[in-house]
């Protein structure tokens, strides 16, 4: 992959594979109501009939005898709904932006309401990829990004970087320009005559979990 540059607003996207996961997520879920709707259906009419109780044959047979009329509907309705959500998906993706630069990670989405969010690489704590069973089928994957500003009732990572088939390049490029980041707070102050050591000399998750001792610290008084 070439190198990325956020001065110079070069961009990458999703894959259109990304588009087809959802499409699939969609399918899926399709999928899965009807079987529990089929399965709930099928239960009840067994314990049905397994009862005496002739207090709801009224309500079943109107069920078999609109059934057709009922499968109908359902699935009219749920096509409906697949095909909307088809829609938003197609202007989902298409809206997604990926920047690299060489202070921060900017992730840009939105269909009608556009979010750009930037994540400073001083404070990213973390970065791994993940790739799951629809990931796999269609040979893309996911970079996430943890950070140390996250808030503490959020779960998961800050801020993905989604649908990219080279997720392990662009993992690794974000992590050797960590580095480089990183590394500029890693120098000493050299002085004539003496030597002082300041505190961007410590390597910066160093730093950061000096920081969190005196933020800990103050909240115990």
């Amino acid at each position: 992959m070439n190198k990325l540059n956020f001065e110079s607003k070069m961009v990458f996207k999703p894959k259109t594979s990304f588009l087809y996961k959802q499409f699939l997520y969609i399918i899926s879920v399709f999928i899965v109501i009807t079987g529990s709707i089929y399965a709930l259906g099928a239960l009840i009419g067994f314990f049905k009939a397994m009862d005496s109780d002739t207090s709801g044959d009224a309500f079943f047979s109107w069920i078999t005898d609109n059934l057709a009329f009922l499968i109908s509907a359902y699935l009219l309705v749920c096509g409906t709904i697949m095909l909307l959500l088809a829609i938003i998906a197609v202007f989902y993706v298409r809206g997604i932006e990926y920047y690299i630069g060489d202070r921060e990670v900017v992730v840009k989405k939105g269909i009608i309401n556009k979010m750009e969010k930037h994540v400073p690489f001083r404070t990213i704590t973390n970065i791994s990829s993940r790739y799951g069973l629809y990931d796999r089928i269609f040979g893309i994957g996911t970079v996430q990004i943890e950070t140390a500003g996250k808030s503490g009732s959020q779960m998961g990572p800050e801020e993905k970087i989604e649908g990219i088939d080279n997720y392990f390049e662009v993992r690794d490029q974000i992590l050797e320009v960590l580095r480089q980041f990183r590394h500029q707070y890693a120098t000493t102050t050299e002085v004539p005559g003496e030597y002082k050591s300041s505190k961007s000399e410590k390597p910066f998750e160093q730093q950061l979990l000096n920081e969190l001792q005196e933020i800990k610290e103050i909240l115990r008084k």
